[in-house]
């Protein structure tokens, strides 16, 4: 069956979730651990015998169920609180920058990645202004002030961004960057030849170079996430805003994005 046949077969089992802000709540709670009846009162700001039935409902689907005085989600019941997190989180995202999405190329982004999107729900948007136009590239300097490690997908590349990575190698915290094809012939050239051989020994720098054109740009530190992408009129990175991050959901989504360019890339040679 296709999804639009299933929905219409389906569809009162959906409403009937989707339309109940309490089933809703109880599920979202439950996905972040065990709940007594009364910490689910202080949850949704109810009464037990209003909680009661919506109880028993998800009790019936197998949802969730009752074990040592508490509320625990059942393994469907778990897929499903992800599945309306995973929503919430998205819907939240797209609501807070609508022009931010809606300019830029979001297809670039591998289709795992643009499904767990809502993993940057907290993030905000630094632009530049008239008044302030260097406010993204002071953002990248800040966040690898005191950064423990740092990984770079990157599509373009300046003497600043060259120079400050160059002295975190240097001091010596792991920097691993990820390129596309016409960076890594840049970086093979004057005056990035220069920069690059001054650190190529270190053990904790690394460059590999993307099989696939590049419409991105991140960097994830230990404690910050930057995320860029390129508009959509020209496909061209926008240099003047990025996403910025801090929280752990992002933290990891920024993480995972970063291994799967360097896993699918190979390392980069001078020659």
């Amino acid at each position: 069956m296709e999804t639009l046949e299933i929905f219409n077969t389906y569809q009162d089992g959906i409403q009937k979730l989707f339309r109940s802000r309490l089933l809703l709540q109880i599920m979202i709670s439950l996905g972040e651990g065990e709940k007594t009846l009364g910490e689910l009162r202080e949850v949704t700001s109810t009464t037990s015998q209003t909680l009661l039935p919506k109880i028993r409902f998800l009790e019936e689907v197998h949802y969730i169920h009752h074990h040592d005085d508490a509320y625990h989600l059942t393994p469907q019941g778990n897929v499903i609180s992800s599945q309306v997190q995973g929503h919430i989180r998205t819907g939240y995202l797209f609501s807070k920058n609508p022009s931010f999405w809606s300019s830029h190329y979001l297809e670039a982004l591998p289709a795992p990645f643009l499904r767990d999107i809502g993993d940057l729900c907290n993030a905000t948007v630094v632009e530049t202004s008239n008044t302030d136009i260097f406010s993204v590239l002071e953002c990248f300097f800040e966040m690898i002030e005191n950064a423990e490690r740092i990984c770079v997908v990157s599509s373009f590349m300046s003497h600043a961004h060259a120079d400050a990575l160059i002295a975190k190698v240097k001091e010596g915290v792991p920097v691993e960057m990820v390129v596309n094809t016409e960076i890594a012939e840049e970086l093979r050239k004057e005056p990035f030849l220069s920069k690059i051989k001054q650190i190529e020994k270190y053990n904790h720098f690394r460059v590999y170079v993307a099989p696939t054109p590049l419409y991105i740009g991140l960097t994830v530190t230990n404690a910050t996430l930057s995320f860029g992408l390129c508009r959509n009129d020209d496909l061209k990175y926008d240099i003047s805003s990025d996403l910025i991050g801090t929280d752990s959901l992002a933290l990891a989504w920024g993480e995972r994005l970063f291994s799967y360019y360097r896993e699918i890339s190979e390392e980069f040679t001078l020659i």
